[in-house]
């Protein structure tokens, strides 16, 4: 029950701010709501601490931190997950090449472009994290900026 009170609040607070919130403090919604949930969930006991005092300040990442468990329906949800991630992928390299270079993209960069997102998502797999994915965001920058290359942004 209190967790359907934490989120119903997280989300009133989402969308009273979203409502309210004037100018660039508005694009802050999402923020304020976590940071609502949270002091909520706190105040109310569901944040346990107990897990933070056995952990040091800094750790370095466990290789395969999970004990390997092949379950068909949780392969397939991966490999569902892996899937959208190269079709964005997809979708990130064809806007780039379209965008920014103002050309079409060519067969071996959209091969290059899905080998090194799978590659990351594997490589984030051996350490106990969900597939990685490219990020939208910086196409729309790289295509109103036509900046594509590091050697003219300095």
């Amino acid at each position: 029950m209190v967790n359907i009170l934490i989120r119903s609040v997280t989300l009133l607070s989402c969308i009273l701010w979203q409502i309210h919130a004037k100018g660039v403090h508005k694009q802050l919604y999402v923020l304020v709501g976590l940071a609502v949930g949270y002091l909520l969930a706190v105040i109310t006991g569901t944040v346990h601490f107990q897990d933070l005092s056995d952990c040091g300040l800094i750790a370095i990442p466990r290789l395969l931190p999970f004990q390997p468990l092949f379950r068909p329906d949780a392969i397939l949800s991966v490999c569902v997950i892996y899937l959208v991630s190269a079709v964005e992928t997809i979708g990130d390299a064809s806007a780039l090449a379209g965008g920014a270079l103002e050309r079409q993209i060519s067969g071996r960069e959209v091969s290059g472009a899905i080998a090194a997102d799978g590659f990351g998502s594997v490589l984030a797999g051996l350490f106990g994290i969900t597939p990685i994915t490219s990020y939208s965001e910086n196409v729309g920058i790289t295509i109103m900026t036509r900046v594509v290359n590091r050697e003219k942004s300095h």
